[in-house]
């Protein structure tokens, strides 16, 4: 089992991605209400990943290409990103 503070660090780095689901952030926000000082933490993953991104060069895609992508991340929603949540979860 996570400890409070591995956990509420883990929503803050889901809530960074943009990978929570409406209990995450629920959670969170009740979390971040207790402890403010959280929020330093969500500004700090949100950071690394802002960091993270601009650190790529954008890539073309045609358009057949980018619908397919689009298509497949519907039909997969939340797939990856809640066994991500999972596997974090559990160390």
């Amino acid at each position: 089992m996570t400890d409070p503070k591995e956990r509420a660090e883990l929503l803050a780095a889901l809530h960074a991605a943009g990978a929570t689901s409406e209990e995450d952030e629920r959670e969170l926000e009740a979390l971040l209400e207790a402890d403010p000082s959280l929020r330093e933490v969500v500004r700090d993953f949100q950071d690394s990943i802002t960091a993270l991104a601009s650190s790529f060069d954008p890539l073309e895609t045609s358009p057949k290409t980018l619908s397919q992508i689009q298509k497949k991340i519907a039909k997969e929603k939340g797939g990856l990103l809640n066994r991500l949540r999972s596997w974090l979860s559990r160390s």
